[in-house]
């Protein structure tokens, strides 16, 4: 998807109004990622998504997590299957990326890079990562604008149908994620986009941390958090949550935990794969100086370089993964996004301000 198509969905009012909304207007969007979803479905684990899907939601308890842990996104959930006309079921089992890719026992690591960047002097808080995600999810990409009246405006960059995949709020929260996929997993835990959606909702950085401390979580993964005054680094899995000590003022990570030793299986190396260890050396060889700025950070999302291509164009299989989106959160005495709905580079990026 081009940028300049990139549509801003105003979702107003409760959780279930704002999912309505959400449902109402991408209701097209919605119902042909669901057919390329569906075809996704059947060659990757060779069975129908009739037959995936309901064998999935039954094998695992997210839904009583959600209710427990976040139950106005549970309403926003439901809010999104009215207003699109699809089933509860179906709409719930959209949001469970991560979960799906480990129940389906997916052969890959994931491919999004993140960091955070500390504030320093007139630079303020830098939270930015790549999106991505299999093809079939390009030209469902999406920014929610929601309103709330503690946190202000909320924006959430996502996949149509999908409550979030990372966001920044008006307040000054913002919230980046990668795939830990050697991490150990839950089907009982808090399903990814819903950790994110939470962590988004609280007020700084260190109540993000206890909220991820306080929740059970369902998937490996890496949450990048900032706030005006500080960042921090979580890796989170069934097992544990481990927040990262920062060396410098930039925290780099890719998709290989750096620090948590709870993993998935014996079997299993925590080293990663080549490119995520080639993508994290890319980030340091761009980032490693204490006086990164925006553009330095713009152009470390595009590197492309052999080995460590942070940036990925869309392959020919619509299973294979590519970078459906990019965002920089500046988090300062106001809140501004870069966005791009797609890989980034000098002339795609989009510019946002919050609370405007």
């Amino acid at each position: 998807m081009k940028t300049d198509l990139l549509s801003v969905i105003d979702c107003a009012g409760s959780p279930r109004q704002r999912g309505r909304t959400h449902g109402e207007a991408l209701r097209t969007a919605i119902a042909e990622k669901i057919m390329r979803w569906h075809d996704a479905i059947a060659e990757a684990y060779g069975v129908t998504a009739k037959t995936f899907i309901p064998r999935f939601l039954a094998a695992t308890r997210f839904g009583d997590a959600v209710k427990r842990h976040t139950p106005h996104l549970a309403e926003e959930v439901a809010g999104i299957a009215e207003g699109s006309n699809i089933a509860h079921e179906t709409a719930f089992a959209l949001q469970l990326l991560d979960e799906e890719w480990w129940f389906g026992r997916s052969t890959g690591d994931g491919h999004c890079s993140s960091l955070a960047i500390a504030p320093c002097g007139p630079i303020p808080t830098i939270i930015a990562q790549t999106m991505d995600l299999p093809r079939w999810h390009d030209g469902a990409q999406v920014l929610l604008k929601t309103q709330d009246s503690e946190a202000g405006e909320t924006m959430v960059f996502t996949s149509a149908g999908l409550i979030g995949l990372m966001g920044v709020s008006e307040r000054g929260v913002g919230v980046c994620v990668n795939t830990l996929s050697q991490l150990a997993v839950s089907p009982t835990g808090l399903p990814v986009a819903f950790v994110m959606r939470g962590a988004l909702a609280c007020s700084s950085v260190s109540d993000a941390i206890r909220f991820l401390h306080d929740v059970p979580h369902a998937s490996g993964q890496n949450y990048q958090l900032g706030d005006r005054q500080n960042i921090a680094t979580v890796e989170c899995s069934a097992g544990k949550v481990l927040p990262l000590a920062t060396k410098s003022r930039c925290s780099l990570h890719t998709n290989h935990p750096l620090a948590s030793d709870d993993r998935r299986s014996a079997t299993i190396p925590l080293a990663g794969s080549d490119s995520s260890r080639g993508r994290l050396q890319s980030l340091h060889l761009d980032l490693d100086d204490v006086r990164v700025t925006t553009d330095d950070v713009k152009a470390a999302l595009a590197a492309c370089r052999a080995g460590g291509e942070v940036s990925l164009v869309a392959p020919q299989l619509a299973t294979e993964p590519m970078t459906v989106g990019a965002v920089v959160y500046e988090i300062g005495e106001r809140t501004k996004i870069s966005v791009c709905a797609g890989p980034p580079s000098v002339e795609a990026w989009r510019d946002i301000g919050l609370g405007t």
